[in-house]
């Protein structure tokens, strides 16, 4: 008898993360829960000098992410609806820039932001955000990380 082809298996979406330890809400209007980590640590990983800023988006009242920006020091990239073991998107970074200003621009061109989010399968939500909103959500951001010290140069 031949074999049955095995379905692939199904790649576990990552969810957003709980308030506290480090994340901040960010006020993003009625349709996106934001939160940014000024510098989120790995479990288990030997400490590298790596600072690890995170972003994290999701549509009101899902609680998978749509959108992960990661503004490290090194290695900056973002990811479309992050997995455990999913693709990285570099950031680039050219030198002289904050990984977090590159990423934050995302935010404050409102086309490229939705397009990210039709990408994540997102469109209607993409269709009704109010770019204010985002400009806003981008100067939160700023704020907390400069609260939280200064970024050093990448």
């Amino acid at each position: 008898m031949p074999e049955q082809p095995q379905p692939e298996p199904q790649r576990t979406q990552a969810l957003m993360p709980e308030d506290g330890g480090g994340w901040h809400r960010i006020n993003a209007g009625p349709h996106l829960h934001i939160m940014f980590h000024p510098n989120r640590q790995l479990l288990g990983r030997e400490p590298d000098g790596v600072l690890r800023k995170s972003i994290v988006v999701a549509v009101t009242g899902k609680s998978e992410q749509a959108l992960r920006f990661d503004p490290f020091s090194a290695g900056s990239h973002y990811h479309i609806r992050p997995t455990f073991r999913g693709r990285q998107i570099p950031l680039w970074v050219e030198e002289g820039q904050k990984p977090l200003d590159v990423a934050l621009r995302f935010f404050e061109k409102p086309l490229r932001f939705r397009g990210l989010l039709a990408q994540a399968e997102e469109d209607e939500v993409a269709s009704k955000l109010d770019d204010a909103d985002l400009t806003r959500a981008a100067r939160q951001i700023r704020e907390l990380d400069a609260a939280e010290g200064a970024t050093p140069a990448a």
